[in-house]
């Protein structure tokens, strides 16, 4: 993160298929920028519907970086906070329209909150439904369903200090991303954010919310019609994440706790799918789910299982 800091803003969009949502979200984030204090960077990961240059074609002052794989949304990220020249970076979906003054809100917090690496804004749905957007990280009680993580704080009106943000669109310090790194690029989907939180308060950082900025978010745009492969990713991320946050012994707990949990659940549901003789659409697909993620951890967790289109091991371009 050396680049030259001569921009407010570097605005991140990461994009794999879907021209309309990319067509929107830029749309959005025009109305939101400072031409000459600001700059946007789509990030493709090897769109497969060919939705990126007729987009690009509508919106002639966006940069492009193009993927031949699907290195997933914390490289992408990354790639576009190395090439831009903001002193902060906003990250985003490509299924969300930001409102016209996020910019300038986000850069006001930076500046009352000096030690804010990262804040996030109020996501609602299409309908103007509030989207849970903030609150506490996941931990090791947490996770094993002894107790709740912290909710979002109520709207008061101003910023919060919180532990972790939803990421579909995070506001960044460059400070804070060079003193802390940029997001985990070994988590392909899910989690990166959560631990990206964890990352910088442990650094010294505040993760902070703002409920003014007010973003509609769709959600589940990205992993549409890939329900099953979306889980597999979740899973992974979510052993990910506590082997990155939590000490060892946590981290083979959880392991184990998450192993039976599945086996009570492939039991429960069979159960339960015997009983109603297989009628109910939901009970089968709660016991296939558990199915596919016993079977991916009996397989010893390949890594091709999940998502499509994702680079080979070790290998991102």
């Amino acid at each position: 993160m050396t680049g030259s800091e001569a921009l407010r803003f570097t605005v991140a969009v990461i994009h794999r298929n879907g021209a309309a949502r990319l067509d929107e979200a830029l749309s959005s984030i025009a109305r939101a920028i400072d031409p000459v204090r600001d700059e946007i960077i789509v990030v493709d990961n090897a769109s497969s519907d060919g939705s990126l240059e007729p987009v690009l074609a509508r919106h002639p002052g966006v940069q492009a970086i193009r993927n031949n794989c699907n290195g997933g949304y914390a490289y992408a990220c990354n790639q576009a906070m190395r090439a831009g020249r903001g002193r902060y970076f906003l990250v985003c979906n490509n299924d969300l329209r930001l409102p016209p003054d996020a910019l300038t809100r986000f850069e006001d917090d930076f500046l009352e909150f000096p030690k804010a690496g990262l804040i996030g804004g109020q996501l609602l749905g299409e309908d103007g439904g509030m989207q849970h957007s903030s609150g506490g990280s996941p931990g090791f009680l947490s996770e094993l369903g002894l107790l709740h993580t912290k909710a979002q704080p109520p709207d008061r009106g101003r910023v919060e200090q919180v532990e972790g943000l939803v990421g579909a669109c995070m506001a960044a310090r460059r400070a804070a991303v060079e003193v802390a790194g940029g997001l985990d690029e070994s988590f392909f989907f899910y989690f990166e954010e959560a631990e990206w939180c964890v990352r910088m308060r442990r650094c010294g950082w505040e993760v902070r919310f703002d409920p003014r900025v007010r973003v509609v978010h769709v959600g589940g745009a990205s992993t549409g019609g890939l329900a099953r492969a979306a889980r597999v990713e979740f899973f992974r991320s979510r052993l990910l994440y506590y082997r990155r946050t939590m000490s060892l012994p946590q981290t083979a707990l959880l392991y184990f706790w998450r192993g039976l949990h599945l086996l009570w659940g492939l039991l429960s549901y069979g159960l339960l799918v015997g009983l109603t003789l297989g009628r109910s659409p939901r009970l089968r697909g709660k016991l296939d789910e558990r199915l596919l993620l016993l079977a991916w951890l009996a397989r010893a967790c390949p890594a091709d299982w999940g998502l499509p289109d994702k680079c080979p091991r070790g290998q991102v371009t």
